[in-house]
């Protein structure tokens, strides 16, 4: 086989290799929950009752995220708690301790429960301003 052979089958699989990377990445990417968003876009949303319906469903999507960082953390916590201290503090206590789970886990919890709230207040936003324009074109 001759040099270019060799090095072209190296490039090809660099290219491969590379491709396949850059596939996984963006699939992350578009699996992540959507970005929090910008004054002007918050402004705009307010301004009718679909956008705060697309408010409702934007926090309602937080808390589905936020609920599952806190399971994801008591999981860990839990599964800490059966494990034996392996790294050790002047203290005697793990450096590792479910404590901190444990703590991230409510925190996660208790803002999902926030933006949960949130969500219902943008529904009622939208239906308070909805019977509002509707009884301003009765009258």
């Amino acid at each position: 086989m001759t040099t270019t052979h060799r090095n072209f089958g190296r490039f090809a699989s660099l290219a491969a290799l590379f491709l396949a990377l850059l596939v996984c990445t963006s699939a992350v990417q578009a699996a992540e929950v959507s970005p929090s968003l910008s004054k002007k876009e918050l402004k705009s949303l307010l301004a009718t009752p679909a956008g705060h319906e697309r408010l409702a469903a934007y926090y309602r999507e937080k808390a589905q995220h936020l609920r599952a960082k806190a399971e994801e953390f008591s999981a860990q916590a839990d599964h800490l708690a059966t494990q034996p201290a392996t790294i050790e503090s002047k203290q005697g206590i793990s450096c590792n301790c479910t404590s901190h789970y444990r703590y991230f886990s409510m925190l996660y919890a208790r803002e999902a429960k926030d933006a949960e709230a949130m969500a219902a207040h943008q529904e009622q936003l939208a239906q308070d301003y909805q019977s509002r324009s509707s009884e301003s074109t009765h009258q």
